[in-house]
């Protein structure tokens, strides 16, 4: 081979590495973390489900002192005489007190006590009387005696307060608050009861 063709053929070659570029050594890949896929990603983990609630719920809400609403329609009624469809089974006037009374009163379905109020003398001195507040007694538990007179609290005797109890035991308590004309749970702690008129709430 002549010096011409070695030339030509170096010239080639340096035009060729020119197009290409520079060959360089690859750079070893750095450490890629594990990228790791989800179906959805942006979804938050679903809560946990228990089949039974975790805190105790009460199945049955006594008195609170609020009229239920099929009740209040008798807040404010004036009798005698009763509307149609009821019957009374107990009356006392509240003791210390000659204007107030309870009556144990139902409708066929529901038992309630109400406490009213004399506002009026007939000419032959009956009273009538007028409805002040309506405690529901049928969702109380099942076997227990209404105690309305002879209670106690801390040993005096209290004219207002009546109660509930099953074998000698108080398991409820209200006043028949005259000041008020409301009827008012109270706590059991200290209440006796040594009625004459005790009667079944069944």
């Amino acid at each position: 081979m002549n010096k011409q063709m070695k030339n030509a053929l170096i010239g080639i070659l340096v035009l060729l590495l020119a197009a290409c570029g520079q060959f360089e050594a690859t750079p070893a890949p750095a450490d890629v973390p594990e990228l790791v896929v989800t179906e959805n990603p942006t979804d938050s983990p679903e809560p946990v489900i228990t089949s039974e609630p975790t805190e105790d719920i009460p199945t049955t809400a006594l008195s609170d002192g609020v009229v239920p609403e099929n009740f209040s329609q008798y807040i404010g009624l004036r009798y005698p005489p009763s509307p149609a469809g009821l019957s009374q089974s107990f009356s006392m006037i509240i003791e210390n007190s000659d204007l107030y009374s309870l009556l144990l009163v139902s409708d066929g379905t529901n038992k309630m006590l109400w406490l009213s109020k004399v506002t009026e003398y007939d000419p032959n001195g009956n009273p009538n009387w007028e409805v002040q507040d309506v405690l529901g007694l049928s969702n109380v538990e099942a076997g227990l005696t209404l105690l309305p007179d002879g209670c106690l609290l801390n040993g005096v005797r209290d004219s207002e307060i009546f109660a509930a109890g099953r074998n000698e035991v108080i398991v409820l308590a209200w006043r028949a608050n005259t000041s008020l004309g409301k009827f008012e749970v109270i706590p059991t702690t200290g209440i006796e009861c040594h009625s004459d008129k005790a009667m079944s709430l069944e």
